[in-house]
């Protein structure tokens, strides 16, 4: 273990993001090189980041000296095969432009980053921008944990897991290491995944990291994100938008990346395009928000009224896990199907019951979503109302109506 919570760097390298980014990337630069759109930050903490402005922005526009080495390049040719050569060679030649593409200001008493360009030129921002927005906070508001706090915090989390699996005779727990956006720091994401990685690799598939897969010889995981479905509510008709999304995924990874996210409408709606052929090409769908057990349960059903066994497919479970959560998720399903994890800020941003003057220590909640393609608004209605994310009322509402979905769902 280093020793220290941080390091030289808050992004270490261009590879230093999630994996669904380059797939999403490379998806935008092969059907829409000329789309443009327009991402914003939404801050859910109840937290004032308006005074980390010029830190934050120093970092951002120092991406502009970020560019993917050859032996990154390299590297995804072996770990993504489905990658064409062409895009390896626009990415070999890539360049962040953040004084261009990205605006961080403050509105409203709050820190606001606005990133807006060609799609497939702006994607990567997303993670990028969010690590760097939690860890200058951690450097600056809560540099002065110890890391005996962070490393004890994970060894008796590690310890307590072992310890359950043992006792409740669990044997179908499996989860990826998903923590970039929301990282206490980049050093804490290595440490908590080296950790994982000498002391529980039976437990841990891999990591969504590109930069840690490769430093740490690990398999990189992810597919899609909310954003493909959000852009092609603007680019083809809405009430299409979620089949059509779902074919030319398949199509252009060629099944490679089958795992269909179902919230972006909401899991009803999502049923309602999941046919046939789409679920017995899928080889799995994940879960983002709402109920997990009733989702599941839906899901399952799903599948079995379509003939299909549901232990041929893998449910994937990604909505704000910890141990606990996930071990439930586990008997709950087992037997009934396969069923993994994708878990993020509980393990690269957990500093245990750490206080400071009188208030306990918390990771931020952010996100950066695709708020506009193509000058036109686009949504994501979700599972959960407070997770709903829409900047045009009248659209979100003839949204809903294309879809069938109830006002339940409000933004």
């Amino acid at each position: 273990m280093s020793g220290s919570l941080f390091n030289d760097r808050i992004i270490q390298s261009a590879l230093d993001l999630d994996v669904y980014k380059i797939n999403m990337m490379f998806a935008a630069f092969t059907h829409y090189p000329q789309t443009e759109v327009r991402y914003e930050l939404i801050v859910r903490s109840e937290e004032d980041l308006s005074d980390l402005k010029a830190s934050i922005e120093k970092e951002i526009n120092g991406l502009s000296v970020c560019h993917f080495s050859p032996a990154d390049i390299a590297y995804l040719q072996v770990q993504a095969p489905y990658l064409s050569q062409d895009f390896l060679a626009y990415l070999s030649g890539f360049s962040f432009n953040p004084l261009q593409q990205v605006t961080v200001s403050e509105n409203n008493g709050q820190l606001s980053v606005s990133i807006k360009g060609i799609w497939h030129e702006t994607t990567l921002y997303e993670t990028l921008v969010m690590s760097i927005i939690s860890e200058v906070r951690s450097r600056h508001r809560w540099s002065n944990i110890p890391y005996s706090q962070f490393i004890d915090t994970l060894e008796q989390k590690v310890s307590k897991l072992k310890a359950e699996l043992k006792q409740r005779s669990i044997s179908n727990l499996q989860f990826s290491e998903m923590g970039s956006r929301r990282r206490y720091s980049a050093q804490v994401q290595h440490d908590v995944v080296r950790y994982f990685s000498q002391h529980a690799p039976e437990l841990m598939s891999g990591t969504s990291n590109y930069h840690l897969a490769k430093a740490l010889n690990l398999t990189p995981i992810g597919t899609v994100a909310h954003e493909w479905f959000m852009a092609h509510q603007a680019l083809v008709e809405p009430a299409q938008s979620q089949q059509i999304a779902l074919d030319l995924w398949q199509t252009t990874f060629d099944g490679k990346l089958g795992i269909a996210l179902t919230d972006t409408i909401g899991i009803d709606a999502f049923l309602r395009d999941f046919n046939l052929e789409r679920a017995t090409d899928y080889v799995g769908v994940r879960h983002d928000s709402g109920n997990p057990y009733e989702w599941g349960d839906k899901m399952i059903a799903h599948y079995q009224s379509l003939n299909i066994d549901p232990m041929s497919k893998i449910l994937i479970f990604t909505d704000g896990l910890n141990f606990t959560d996930a071990l439930d998720i586990c008997e709950y399903f087992e037997g009934r199907a396969n069923i993994s994890f994708g878990i993020g800020t509980f393990l690269a941003n957990d500093m245990g019951d750490w206080h400071q003057n009188g208030a306990q220590y918390q990771p931020l909640s952010i996100v950066v979503k695709m708020a506009e393609c193509n000058g036109r608004p686009v949504a994501k209605i979700s599972d959960e109302p407070e997770k709903a994310m829409c900047e045009d009322e009248v659209f979100l509402a003839e949204l809903k109506k294309s879809f069938g979905v109830q006002s339940k769902f409000a933004a």
